[in-house]
């Protein structure tokens, strides 16, 4: 099979992509700009979905890398799932993630330092209700992918110490 509209309009074979994906890909791309330039903003499309921004660093180039991502609002913390538009394949930001844990979230024009944890065994079984019920998509993808979607924390930390959601100064 050909891809009729490669870069530079070859016809090079390569994977079809529905019109669906394609849209969805293109509206990601220009999505991601208006959030990174807005530092978060929007952070919700509709009556419920949320985006953030996650910085990563690439664990390769070194470079800053930035992405927006639908999130689950949990206990204060964010909770993504790196199902990569439903590939087999992980995300770049998940591989970039898991080699360092730590990372900034923007969201609402605000930058939160975090780090990661996947969400294992109990913890992980009593969330993916929740996660499912929340985005559609990310149901479909976690009953039809063979590989296991991590489901991530994002857990607020204070900058500078690594500590996670540190407790408040007595009053």
């Amino acid at each position: 099979m050909t891809a009729p509209d490669a870069p530079g309009g070859s016809t090079a074979p390569g994977p079809l992509i529905s019109a669906r994906d394609r849209f969805f890909r293109i509206f990601a791309r220009y999505h991601t700009r208006l959030l990174v330039r807005t530092r978060g903003r929007p952070s919700w499309t509709g009556p419920r979905l949320r985006f953030l921004v996650l910085e990563t660093v690439g664990r390769r180039s070194g470079q800053v890398r930035h992405v927006a991502l639908l999130y689950m609002p949990h206990e204060g913390d964010f909770v993504v799932v790196a199902s990569n538009y439903g590939q087999e394949r992980p995300p770049a930001w998940w591989i970039n993630l898991s080699s360092t844990s730590e990372g900034v979230v923007h969201v609402s024009g605000r930058s939160v330092p975090v780090r990661s944890r996947v969400l294992v065994g109990e913890e992980r079984r009593a969330i993916l209700p929740r996660v499912q019920a929340y985005n559609g998509l990310w149901r479909g993808y976690v009953q039809t992918l063979r590989r296991e979607l991590p489901v991530v924390r994002l857990e607020r930390t204070t900058p500078g110490t690594g500590l996670t959601n540190p407790p408040s100064p007595p009053g």
